[in-house]
Parts: C-alpha cells; structure tokens; sequence
C-alpha cells in the first residue's frame, strides 16, 4: 500500500519512518521544548524579579529538579501532540504520523506510555535499525508506527 494512504493501512502491511527522518522531527521538536524551556525560565525570572526585587535572575534550584521539569515538559509535549493531531511539530515539518494499526492518532494513554518510553529509553529508536517494519522500541511498546503521511497544505 501507498505511504500517504493513512486511512486505508492496516498494521500487517504498515512499514515504519526511518532514522533519519525521525533524527530529524525530533532535532526540530528538541528546539522548540528548547525555546519553551527557555520561555519558562525567563517567565519565573520574572515573577521572581517583581516578588523580590533584583537581580533577575533564575531562582537556585538543584540540577535534578530542572532535569524533572524538562523530561516533564517534554511528556506533556509529545503526549498532547500525538493526541491532538497525530504528530509533533517537527514530525509535521517531516511528513510524519504516529498511528495505530486503525489508522488513526493514538489516544491519551497510548500517546503516554509512548512518551514515557521515549523519555525514559531514548536509545530504543536505534531498534528500529533491525526491525522488519522499522519499528522503535517505543513503537513497539505502545503498539503504534510512525508513518509517512505529507500534510495536505
């Protein structure tokens, strides 16, 4: 079947993106969480500012808890991206969905525990370097595929 068939796919037959094209959604997606990171942390610079008065800047927090914000910020990042619509803004930019083996995006929790294993075990993508239907890890555990699908502009 087509690539750009989404709605007629079924899973036997659905082969997923590769590695480059998954490299690169995901360079453009780290550089937006990378903004909306840096976002955050000018908003609470500034509400600090206007409590206490200067200097503006971050308040001190240990490394663990800003590397528990982010991986936070990037769950609610994918999980609300892969609900919605199916893929994450870089994945739009590269012609990319995440589908179920009906087609469709996948839901809340499925988009979760897809999240979480990415988050978790970024370097399960490499598994879809010996998978027969180029399937990551994280693919394989929230039963979903990433599947080129261009955006009808």
């Amino acid at each position: 079947m087509r690539a750009g068939a989404v709605g007629t796919r079924t899973s036997a037959t659905v082969t997923g993106a590769g590695l480059v094209s998954r490299c690169a959604a995901a360079l453009v997606d780290v550089a937006l969480v990378a903004a909306a990171s840096a976002l955050a942390g000018i908003v609470l610079s500034g509400i600090r500012y206007t409590v206490d008065g200067p200097p503006f800047a971050l308040p001190p927090l240990p490394g663990w808890a800003l590397g528990v914000g982010h991986s936070v910020l990037v769950l609610i990042y994918l999980t609300a991206s892969w609900t919605l619509t199916g893929r994450t803004p870089g994945q739009l930019v590269l012609g990319l969905r995440v589908v179920t083996a009906a087609a469709r995006p996948p839901g809340p929790l499925r988009a979760l525990v897809r999240a979480l294993v990415c988050v978790v075990f970024p370097i399960g993508v490499l598994w879809l370097l010996v998978s027969r239907r180029t399937l990551a890890v994280h693919d394989v555990v929230a039963r979903t595929v990433l599947v080129y699908d261009p955006p009808r502009w």
